[in-house]
């Protein structure tokens, strides 16, 4: 489900008019670029585990079996948008930024009444702007290995990996209970 969240993300944003790609930024910036310029970057920078949201069902029914099944791991998606120009300078690259945040403004939900293409196995994504302090994003940008270009990070809540095993699990016949008096 995270390419297919970056994907729809990438995919939204070209026919918003903001012509964009995934790449690994760190990659591009090192002279690897398989992209094109002109292009806002999108990468991953981080995935967290959301555990106030895990299930700890750990059975499913399927007709009259009962299936083992693990609790579904919910994730946020950290994507950092990097607009990289050689052509047309920085001033261009300030714009496309611009225009990224404004698609964003507008269109912050991504559900599967407002985004047909979306993923059936993805309920909805909800994106939210992050704010780095001048630490983090000097650590960020080293990280990366480069110098800053303009870009914006936004978080991605919430992209769920689920899956049932086909292990049966045992069915429960009989329920005894026991009464302690005191």
């Amino acid at each position: 489900m995270i390419f297919q969240a970056c994907d729809i993300i990438r995919t939204e944003l070209i026919a918003g008019g903001v012509p964009s790609e995934l790449g690994n930024i760190g990659e591009i910036l090192a002279g690897n670029n398989h992209g094109q310029d002109n292009n806002i970057i999108i990468s991953l920078i981080n995935i967290e585990e959301n555990r106030i949201s895990r299930d700890p069902q750990n059975y499913v029914r399927n007709g009259t079996d009962i299936l083992m099944k693990n609790p579904a791991v919910h994730l946020n998606l950290t994507l950092l948008f990097t607009s990289v120009r050689e052509v047309g300078g920085y001033g261009l690259a300030l714009q496309s930024i611009q225009q990224t945040i404004g698609f964003f403004q507008k269109k912050y939900v991504f559900d599967h009444a407002n985004t047909p293409l979306l993923d059936a196995g993805i309920d909805k994504l909800i994106l939210e702007m992050i704010s780095f302090n001048m630490e983090q994003l000097q650590q960020l940008w080293s990280m990366l290995g480069g110098k800053y270009h303009p870009s914006v990070a936004y978080r991605i809540r919430m992209i769920t990996v689920d899956s049932v095993t086909s292990t049966d699990g045992p069915v429960i016949k009989e329920i005894e209970a026991i009464h302690h008096l005191k």
